[in-house]
This record gives structure tokens, sequence and C-alpha cells, in this order.
């Protein structure tokens, strides 16, 4: 529309190669989607699917032997990529789009401070002094709930807890006050109770500073307590994206109700846990259908040889051409971030 506000971020038909001694894997093969400010954006999928290739393009992290190989990724509706995008993704990366990665321990650099770590952000991408960076440490570290920070500044990753350290990668990437986190499983291999922890302190640094928010994770539980909006990944694509209430109420591609159906839940204690059979698709010789085809019990005739129809809705859209079989879920117990 014109005169439309354009959205922080999006992704216009993106498509990630990694090139290997068996061939070419397609990473991601034409992902489109938005991101809007303020708003906290679910990517979810199992393993594989290419979530964290996403976040990685985003942040401009693919080295070779990956590449983008086409698309573009547009910052408030101008492009970072390629020559004359290089100038306004390094302005942005690090400053007004930062990223909390998955495993802190080695995220975190074992040989410096906590607070070197967090003042050479400060210095580098707003050029502050030695002195202002250290104080700006101080309040981060208080800002996300890490007790004595004058004297926890002074100390290295190893002498914090796993919790603690995912509140340090935190800190570092809110330090600029960026516009959009992109947060990469930042709950794995934490116990639940501090999961739950991390979880509540990024939604209130959120509503502090009015972040928008990616949110990678396989967790749907996590995604229907934080989440405005919810991208399923399936095979280097998106197969549906649609508000958080519709993916729980009222899924529209059979992958997503099979994400939702193989979710644990505790009022069905007694009933066997589902699965999904059979696996990924091979993505060095990815099918000419829809990928999901060979595991789907809805798939049609053409599915095996024709690329899925993008259904539209009022505030979704489904990769799929049987979008019609019926599905009943329970009264959902999602709520409204």
């Amino acid at each position: 529309m014109i005169g439309s506000t354009p959205p922080l971020l999006e992704l216009r038909n993106v498509c990630v190669n990694f090139d290997t001694m068996a061939g070419t894997a397609q990473g991601l093969r034409g992902v489109s989607l938005t991101i809007d400010r303020g708003e906290t954006l679910g990517l979810v999928g199992e393993s594989g699917s290419g979530k964290s290739v996403t976040a990685q393009a985003i942040m401009g992290l693919i080295e070779a032997p990956g590449r983008i190989a086409s698309g573009d990724i547009l910052w408030d509706g101008r492009s970072i990529l390629g020559p004359k995008g290089k100038a306004l993704a390094q302005s942005i990366r690090g400053k007004k789009l930062s990223m909390v990665f998955q495993n802190p321990m080695t995220s975190l650099n074992p040989l410096m401070t906590i607070g070197a770590q967090i003042q050479e952000v400060l210095t580098r991408h707003l050029g502050v002094s030695r002195r202002q960076a250290r104080e700006r440490a101080i309040e981060l570290i208080d800002m996300v709930g890490i007790g004595m920070p004058e004297q926890r500044l002074d100390q290295l990753p190893h002498e914090f807890s796993g919790g603690m350290r995912q509140r340090v990668m935190i800190a570092i990437a809110i330090a600029c006050e960026p516009e959009l986190l992109v947060a990469d499983e930042p709950t794995t291999a934490l116990d639940v109770t501090v999961q739950a922890q991390i979880l509540d302190l990024l939604e209130e640094i959120q509503r502090r500073m009015n972040l928008a928010v990616m949110l990678i994770t396989h967790d749907l539980g996590v995604v229907a307590e934080t989440c405005h909006r919810v991208a399923v990944m399936y095979g280097g694509q998106i197969m549906e994206d649609a508000p958080v209430q519709d993916i729980f109420n009222k899924p529209c591609h059979p992958y997503t109700r099979g994400l939702i159906r193989a979710t644990p839940r505790v009022d069905q204690v007694n009933e066997r846990l589902w699965s999904i059979e059979g696996m990924p698709p091979n993505l060095l010789a990815p099918p000419p259908g829809c990928p999901f085809m060979p595991r789907c019990p809805s798939a049609l005739a053409l599915c095996e040889t024709r690329p899925p129809s993008i259904q539209t809705g009022a505030a979704s859209i489904a990769a799929c051409w049987n979008t019609q079989t019926t599905y009943h879920s329970e009264p959902s117990h999602v709520r409204t971030p």
C-alpha cells in the first residue's frame, strides 16, 4: 500500500545453499517473512528445518561453504544484501539488530571478563569512553538480574552458571538498545525453572525497550506463552505463517497440526505420545513437490510433483494444496502476549 510503513525486517524469497563434497545442500528454499516493530515472531520446526540458518542469514553469518544464493533481506524497506547494502548492514548489525546465541559458553570469550565483553560492544558501536562503557555495563548487568554487578563485571564466564551466562549474553545483545533481537533457542540446555526466568526476562526487556523479537525454538509451549505470530518451517521453507491464536486453534498446514498433536499435554497424561512418522527431506536432493508430502496424512497426488500452492487468509498464509482438512482442537490455553 502506498505510504504504508514497511516492516522492520523483511525476507523476500531467500535461498541459502551450502556446497559440500556430496553436492549442494539447499538450506533455505525461498523463505519469505516479515517482522514488525514491537512484535514477537516465533520461528518453529524440527531440527534441520532451517530456523538457525534463517537467523544466520539475517545476521550476515553465512560463510563459505554457505552462501545466500538468491532473494533479498530488507531493513526498514532497504536492502542489506550485496555491495549496495553492505554499509547499511554494517551500521545496523550489532547495534540495531542483535542476537542471543544458543550456547552462551561457546559464545562468550573464556579469557575475557564479562565486563570487558560488554564494554567492547559499547565502545565499538557507540564510540563511548571506557569509563562510560563500564558504567553502562554495570547498569546492563543489573538490568538482566545479576546481583552485585560491580563485582561480577570483573569475573570470567566460567564463574557463572548456565542461566547467568545466558543473562550476560542478553546484556551484550541489548547493550546498544537494538530494535530487533534474534534469540536462537535461548533456553537450550537450561533446566525448566531457569528457562522460565530467561523467557520472563526477555519479555520484560521487550516491554521496556519496545523491541521486536524473533524467537527461534522447537518448544510450542514457549511459543504459546510469548509470541504474537508464528512461522512454521520445514525442509528449508515456510509451511505456515499466522497469528499465534490461529496456529493453535485452527492450524491450516498438516505439518503444523502434526507438531501440535506431538506436543505433550498435562491434561493427557495417560495417552500415548504421538509422533510424525518418517524422515525430513534430503536437502541435497529436495523433492520437486511439497517437502512434507511423504509424511503427510492429507497428501494429494499433485503434492508429489508440484510445489505447494500458497493459500492466503485474512492474517495468515499456508503452503499447502490441501488446507481444507477438518481439524478440531481443544480450547486453547494460549494467552495473548
